[in-house]
């Protein structure tokens, strides 16, 4: 089943992950979330439908985010956050990736 909210995302999180990339992701520095950039959040853009605007794209635009590739790498932050006992960074990535379609002049880019 498909995820609906950030929370379910970050069950089926759990689920996707080898007990293997799970301790490797983990132990990545936040700065290098970004190499999963075209493994894990092609997947999750491709099978949780952020593409075909699905439950969860609705769900994350209503936070704030606008595009697929923002949402797989704000969901990949977030469980990763979570996984290492830090705080939310979802409201910091909504405004830094507003900023980045305002200041490319896309009011929508999907």
């Amino acid at each position: 089943m498909k995820p609906r909210t950030i929370e379910e995302a970050m069950q089926a999180m759990k689920t996707i992950l080898s007990e293997e990339d799970h301790a490797e992701f983990i132990a990545m520095k936040k700065d290098e979330l970004i190499r999963l950039h075209s493994g894990l959040g092609r997947w999750i853009r491709n099978n949780w439908g952020l593409w075909e605007e699905g439950p969860l794209f609705g769900y994350m635009k209503m936070k704030g985010f606008k595009h697929p590739d923002d949402m797989s790498q704000a969901l990949i932050h977030e469980y990763w956050n979570r996984m290492n006992n830090l705080p939310s960074t979802l409201e910091e990535e909504v405004a830094e990736y507003a900023k980045y379609w305002k200041d490319k002049g896309i009011d929508e880019p999907c």
